[in-house]
């Protein structure tokens, strides 16, 4: 404090100096309209620099956060390697027959319209068959899943988000192995539901909900969310749960089509048999 009160002693006059001044630019700038026209124009110039330096620094620590979400999501996809590939297992000396066939490839693709807040929501990519981009393949996103590609043209495809009354996902609880399906009641775009899970073996809040793998849209394993809540079902024996999605969809700019090499033979086999349960 003592060495602040010397600083404004010593200095005083300078600051009182500047005070003047600009007390005097600002009387002249009331007085001339000329003189009031050229201050108007240099605090416009002064102020929209500062501006855009503070959207810089604003930028700049936005940065921290999408470096983040980056190094997350290369981890994600250091851990996916191997579920892209299923194993294919010839004769019976399996040391030296073992070997990966490729069963998932990605198509990177920006989401350029989306909703988020209506009863069936739809997100638009910029990416259409040209680019190798057909109906039905499963969309994801850097931190979870996204929905279903519904239609497509040369350069775009429609995707039927998660947040739709018509969608349901098998999807998986990480600790216990159980399986059921991801719905959504249409009213709030954070969060979503999971029914058909047995209440004969526990869940916890915080567990970790994953696709289940047994869709032919999606890999085994990508993140859906944490469960928030959950209640018993007397009546059915099945919990319902409540989740929160790990991707926010308000926010979503940049996803990943999925291509599954062998959909149609998966298809082939599956002609004829009942598939009005989940895809």
């Amino acid at each position: 404090m003592n060495n602040l009160w010397r600083f404004l002693k010593r200095y005083y006059h300078v600051f009182l100096f500047l005070f003047l001044e600009g007390l005097s630019v600002y009387f002249i700038s009331l007085n001339s309209y000329r003189q009031g026209s050229y201050v108007t124009t240099v605090a416009n110039n002064v102020s929209g620099s500062v501006y855009s330096s503070l959207d810089n620094i604003s930028s700049y620590f936005y940065l921290r956060s999408a470096n983040n979400d980056l190094v997350q999501e290369n981890l994600r996809l250091k851990k996916m390697v191997e579920s892209s590939y299923v194993k294919v297992i010839n004769g019976i000396h399996t040391k030296s027959d073992t070997v990966y066939k490729q069963m998932y490839s990605y198509i990177d693709a920006r989401v350029i319209s989306k909703t988020v807040n209506k009863r069936n929501n739809f997100f638009m990519l910029n990416k259409g068959y040209s680019s190798g981009v057909e109906k039905d393949m499963g969309v994801i996103a850097p931190n979870g899943v996204v929905g279903v590609v519904i239609k497509t043209t040369e350069n775009f495809a429609l995707v039927m988000s998660v947040l739709h009354q018509d969608s349901k996902l098998n999807v998986r609880n990480t600790r216990t192995k159980t399986t059921g399906t991801l719905i959504w009641n249409g009213k709030y775009y954070a969060t979503g539901q999971v029914i058909d899970m047995p209440s004969s073996i526990a869940v916890k809040k915080g567990d970790t909900i994953v696709t289940s793998g047994f869709s032919r849209n999606f890999p085994e394993g990508v993140p859906v969310g944490k469960i928030k809540k959950f209640t018993k079902d007397s009546g059915t024996g099945f919990y319902n749960i409540d989740l929160n999605f790990f991707t926010d969809y308000n926010k979503l700019e940049y996803v990943y089509v999925v291509k599954n090499f062998f959909k149609m033979e998966q298809d082939r086999l599956m002609q004829g048999i009942d598939t009005t349960d989940n895809k």
